[in-house]
């Protein structure tokens, strides 16, 4: 028996890891998290906060610190057919965009089961109502207001487009008493963080032995090796399912669930403003086909997003200053998919795990599907009658999830305690273990999910 074996050990610093740590340490003194900052070099060191930056390296265009982020971890992308741009390294993207929720959290659980599916549900009101967010869900109901104008049109019926709703949408947003906080994983840790040990290693490969699991870990060229009883992944899709890839042996093709995205921006008739000082998608404009899964959210420009257009679109800098008078009235929406149209991929290439896509139809798909969101604009005359679309990439959606079953009877498959098949000991909290096909902004899983296994393990 090694000298040092822990209980429990967690895998990553981001929202789901957060959330599982609070409410295991409710009943426990203390947690060990492993999560690399690549600012500490060559120290076995024990860190008590992480530096969250406002956005990820990725938006920044900061390569030097993505290369590291990739390297560490053994991962490759095909830069000739796949942009990934998602926040790798801090957890999902939607964190710094607001945390949009989809209002139909039920609808991609039946895999579970229905015991499991009602403690999800159950565990995501809690959430909602411990953080006192923004939205309305069953019972829960902490709504923003918008201008009149938009109120009206989401409770507008409208026979022309009974195959599209608009709705508002749940965001992790604290409106309580005019306290206006995102649900970032920062919030939770300066509650928790004496009790929140942090080794600054990334996670090279993982190995079990009898009753044990070994982590060997890397920080630049230190090595060590932790052992622990139960390992509790939390590092994203990509991490996580690497490590398992590597854990089980498995070098054959893993598709990766994601949401296919387009990128649009309008010119509206009224101004948009809320009662939020952060401007996340306000309202989302949804199909209600079945088999005809896609959405588009609407947003007002704020200067983050200015920002960002302004270093695509450079030749429109000179005209920032008038663009950021009339922010309010630019519009932009994320047009997304469901997984029918994922095209990412995952496969072990000599000492890497190379992530590529594979050509489809996706952007005359998107394409398709942002003229109904168009379509529905224009005639409730909430725009003029033009649009810019930009498409950053197959990947560049930021949702990666799914690449593991529930239920399965494959190697990369978990049961309804989001256990590893055929090995107890492990178990996986982030976006691996869901598909998201109607839910497009998912996260709100994720994190009850996290919540319920937290329970379940703190008992």
């Amino acid at each position: 028996m090694p000298k040092n074996v822990f209980d429990i050990l967690v895998v990553g610093s981001g929202l789901s890891s957060m959330i599982f740590a609070e409410e295991y340490l409710k009943k426990n003194r203390k947690i060990n998290l492993i999560s690399p900052d690549f600012k500490k070099k060559n120290k076995d060191n024990l860190l008590n906060k992480i530096n969250y930056k406002s956005l990820p390296p990725q938006l920044k265009k900061n390569f030097d610190k993505i290369e590291d982020y990739f390297d560490y971890n053994q991962l490759s992308f095909n830069k000739k057919n796949c942009s990934l741009l998602g926040s790798l390294e801090f957890g999902g993207l939607s964190n710094y965009w607001g945390l949009q929720i989809d209002k139909d959290i039920g609808e991609d659980l039946n895999c579970f089961g229905k015991k499991t599916k009602n403690e999800i549900l159950k565990c995501f009101i809690e959430i909602l109502n411990e953080k006192s967010l923004s939205g309305k869900f069953k019972n829960f109901n902490n709504e923003f207001n918008m201008n009149e104008f938009y109120e009206k049109i989401i409770n507008k019926k409208e026979r022309k487009f009974n195959d599209l709703s608009a709705e508002k949408s749940i965001l992790a947003i604290n409106q309580k008493k005019g306290n206006f906080k995102k649900l970032v994983p920062e919030l939770i840790l300066k509650k928790i963080k004496k009790k929140v040990i942090f080794h600054n290693y990334c996670v090279e490969s993982i190995i079990r032995k009898k009753n044990l699991i070994y982590l060997n870990c890397v920080n630049q060229k230190h090595t060590k090796v932790f052992v622990t009883k139960k390992l509790i992944l939390g590092a994203g899709t990509l991490v996580t399912t690497k490590l398992l890839m590597q854990f089980l042996k498995i070098n054959s093709e893993v598709p990766i669930k994601h949401h296919p995205r387009l990128i649009s921006v309008y010119l509206a008739r009224k101004k948009i403003s809320s009662s939020m000082k952060f401007t996340p998608g306000l309202f989302q404009i949804k199909s209600k086909k079945k088999n005809d899964i896609f959405s588009g959210d609407i947003r007002p420009a704020n200067k983050m997003i200015l920002d960002m257009s302004l270093k695509i679109y450079s030749i429109f800098k000179p005209a920032k200053t008038l663009l950021m008078l009339i922010k309010n009235y630019i519009l932009f929406s994320n047009n997304l998919l469901g997984t029918d149209f994922s095209n990412l991929y995952i496969k072990k290439k000599r000492d890497k795990f190379n992530i590529y896509s594979k050509n489809k139809m996706t952007l005359k798909i998107l394409k398709n599907k942002q003229k109904k969101v168009y379509n529905y604009l224009k005639d409730n005359k909430i725009i003029f009658p033009f649009f810019k679309n930009f498409f950053p990439g197959i990947g560049a959606d930021y949702h990666y999830f799914g690449t593991l079953n529930v239920g399965s009877k494959k190697k990369l498959s978990v049961n309804n305690m989001c256990q590893l098949r055929n090995n107890k000991s492990i178990y996986i909290i982030d976006g691996s273990v869901f598909n998201f096909r109607n839910n497009l902004y998912p996260y709100g899983y994720v994190m009850a999910n996290a919540k319920r296994v937290a329970k379940n393990l703190k008992k």
